[in-house]
């Protein structure tokens, strides 16, 4: 019995070692308090799965906002700007969905909360390996 408790245990510590690897950004979108989490810490070139938390200004979650996330490079000599955008889909109190960075280098991420017809944006700069 002792055994088990103690693989259960590690597989725990594992599974929330694994998940800390992520990275957290806590920003205001307006009178909203908005949580952004991309799985990779770095961020890397090709998928990264991005889970944003979205709360009001009394700390209530947010559960019925449009959520949307433009996120691109800009231009440079000889190569135009990126520009991509992705729709989020609220499940299991999270709005998700994932971006795909095309390249290494400093991309912008800009995550739209949408509500009774206002859309307030929290802002932040990742670093793609």
């Amino acid at each position: 019995m002792t055994k088990r408790i103690m693989i259960a245990a590690l597989l725990v510590l594992i599974a929330g070692m694994a998940y800390a690897k992520g990275m957290e950004v806590t920003k205001k979108a307006g009178g909203n308090t908005v949580t952004i989490t991309l799985r990779n810490d770095p961020p890397v070139t090709g998928e990264n799965a991005i889970a944003v938390i979205v709360k009001d200004a009394a700390g209530k979650a947010v559960t019925d906002a449009k959520v949307v996330v433009d996120y691109g490079m800009p231009a440079m000599p000889g190569m135009p700007a990126m520009k991509y955008k992705e729709d989020t889909a609220f499940k299991d109190g999270k709005y998700t969905g994932t971006l795909n960075f095309s390249m290494p280098g400093s991309w912008y991420v800009n995550v739209k909360v949408g509500k009774a017809g206002k859309t307030n944006t929290a802002k932040l700069n990742v670093d793609v390996r």
